[in-house]
């Protein structure tokens, strides 16, 4: 993805992190990693990106290169969020069916009824009977040498937290509701004793 003209954030991590989470489809996780790649975890990733995208200047980073590239695309903001809405509203349940089967099992040569099993079967909802917006929501398919089917949506936790973040439903400000009473005279000798010392 080009920059749009802009010096970008001061810090490069910062700035790269911005880079790898939009062009990975807002997967903050992912970005992160991609970033800081000896990072121990996926829990740890996710936690420290958040905290990434929770700062002023990289959210207006990540709303400013959005807006150039809508602007260059024509992209309007309610394309955006139904892209989003969709992630964040998707359901494996709609790309992916499994239930169990029952089986019958015969030893070779063996007559008569032989053994009933169930067997566990998961199968990929046919492309044709897929919605656009489940479509939409898959980062993934692949099949495994062995045959084993893998199919992956993209990161519904993040896409929530942009909608959110869009809709203004997150305060990242910290309130202090103490109130501290700062005097303009010195505590004398002893009104500190009366204050922090007790008689024993």
């Amino acid at each position: 993805m080009s920059r749009p003209d802009s010096a970008g954030l001061k810090n490069p991590k910062h700035e790269a992190f911005v880079q790898a989470y939009i062009t990975n489809g807002f997967n903050a996780t992912k970005a992160y990693r991609t970033v800081y790649p000896k990072t121990k975890s996926d829990r740890i990733a996710q936690a420290c990106s958040s905290r990434l995208l929770s700062n002023a200047m990289v959210g207006a980073r990540v709303a400013e290169i959005m807006a150039v590239g809508a602007e260059r695309a024509e992209v309007k903001a309610e394309d955006v969020i139904r892209e989003l809405k969709a992630i964040g509203f998707s359901s494996i349940g709609d790309a992916v069916d499994w239930h169990n089967e029952a089986v019958t099992l015969r030893e070779e040569g063996e007559e008569g009824e032989g053994k009933t099993v169930l067997v566990p079967r998961v199968m990929i909802v046919p492309k044709k009977e897929l919605d656009k917006d489940t479509l939409h929501a898959i980062a993934e398919i692949s099949q495994s040498p062995s045959g084993a089917l893998r199919v992956k949506l993209h990161d519904k936790h993040a896409a929530l937290v942009s909608i959110g973040r869009y809709l203004g439903m997150f305060d990242d400000k910290v309130k202090v509701d103490a109130v501290y009473g700062i005097s303009e005279e010195p505590m004398t000798a002893e009104e500190w004793k009366a204050q922090f010392c007790k008689d024993e």
